[in-house]
């Protein structure tokens, strides 16, 4: 019988005990709420008893005629203390009941808590979490690595491979050995994290394997016996030839079971949605970057232009066509004239002047205006 096997008959017999203890628990409340009518019952039956027993008194008084009263009274006093212990027993013994059953509950959920699904799901939830809280893209693809390691059982190490314009290289890793596995199969020209940018799953039960020759058993010389490699799904984010792949790595052979392999690859799958989200957002934060940078060049160049317009007497193309001579003839940029021009005012007005402008101005004179 294997581990797991051992495990689920072990957590099977728990909650079957919880389940019993709990249902017997049940029924000794029934119990209780039927006892607890029946001495209501007794006590209501008990005050009519009292309140005649009263009357009768009162009536034997009258006539002169001794009772028995005193004797009466005293026994259903008795009665009625022997009820109210009764129900403080029951009481007491339904708190331990009420206690007995927070403690089973929180059993329960200790179990729960150390099964591989709720494992996965605390996993899937932390990559998410960690997808808005890393400072980076390159953050996010650590993350997803350690998670690998504390998810899929059997992973003792891993790493995050990504291949851009024909070249791979790891993005990520949890331990030096994993990466130089890694740089193994990039030498080779062949491995596991390479088919993997390409397949959902590449498992490799042992090295050598005969899929991969001139890779040969370089792995286990780095301390890695088996691999199971996932493809990182992000269609918006593999683009032109790119493509990544999550590796799982064990320190034996056949490290990975079936449940593990599937639980490593809907780990994949989610990851690799994560980092594609990650990788957009750098996107478009560079693309806000450049917008802003865009608006603040375009609005240097305004007050370029109507410095020019104003100094040189030029209606606005006359102007940024100035800007441009001057940016060619510099070799700088347009925006940097332009920021030259807007903070210290200096300009060449021969670049202000060409064929057919309208400076009506000659270069001499535009100089020694210039100049003044």
């Amino acid at each position: 019988m294997t581990s797991e096997s051992v495990e689920d008959e072990r957590q099977w017999a728990a909650e079957k005990r919880d389940f019993v203890a709990d249902r017997r628990d049940e029924l000794a409340a029934e119990r209780d709420a039927v006892a607890d009518v029946r001495d209501a019952l007794a006590d209501a039956r008990q005050v009519l008893l009292d309140e005649r027993e009263r009357q009768l008194d009162a009536r034997a008084v009258e006539l002169g005629s001794p009772g028995d009263s005193v004797v009466s009274a005293a026994s259903r006093l008795a009665d009625r203390a022997s009820r109210s212990q009764a129900r403080r027993d029951r009481e007491e013994v339904a708190a331990s009941r009420d206690a007995a059953a927070v403690d089973r509950d929180e059993a329960a959920e200790r179990r729960l808590a150390a099964t591989p699904t709720t494992k996965l799901a605390a996993a899937f939830a932390e990559v998410a979490e960690h997808l808005y809280a890393a400072d980076s893209f390159d953050e996010v693809l650590s993350r997803i690595a350690r998670a690998a390691v504390s998810t899929v059982a059997g992973c003792q190490m891993a790493s995050v491979t990504l291949r851009e314009g024909g070249t791979f290289q790891t993005a990520a890793t949890t331990a030096s050995a994993a990466s130089a596995v890694d740089q193994a199969q990039y030498e080779a020209h062949q491995g596991p994290c390479l088919d993997a940018v390409d397949e959902a799953i590449v498992y490799a039960r042992s090295f050598p394997d005969t899929r991969w020759p001139a890779l040969a058993s370089r792995p286990a010389d780095f301390g890695a016996e088996s691999a199971a490699s996932y493809r990182l799904a992000a269609p918006r984010l593999w683009t032109d030839g790119a493509g990544g792949s999550l590796n799982t790595y064990g320190i034996e052979p056949d490290a990975f079971s079936e449940e593990a392999q599937n639980i490593g690859l809907i780990l994949a799958v989610h990851a690799g949605l994560a980092a594609g989200a990650a990788h957009e957002r750098r996107d478009l934060e560079d693309l806000a970057e450049g917008l802003n940078q865009a608006l603040v060049s375009r609005d240097v160049i305004g007050q370029a232009k109507g410095i020019l317009m104003e100094r040189l007497k030029l209606t606005p193309e006359d102007a940024f066509d100035a800007l441009r001579r001057a940016s060619q003839r510099l070799n700088e940029k347009l925006r940097s004239v332009a920021v030259t021009v807007a903070q210290t005012g200096e300009f060449d007005c021969r670049d202000a002047l060409r064929p057919g402008s309208g400076a009506s101005r000659s270069p001499a004179r535009a100089v020694e205006r210039d100049g003044a």
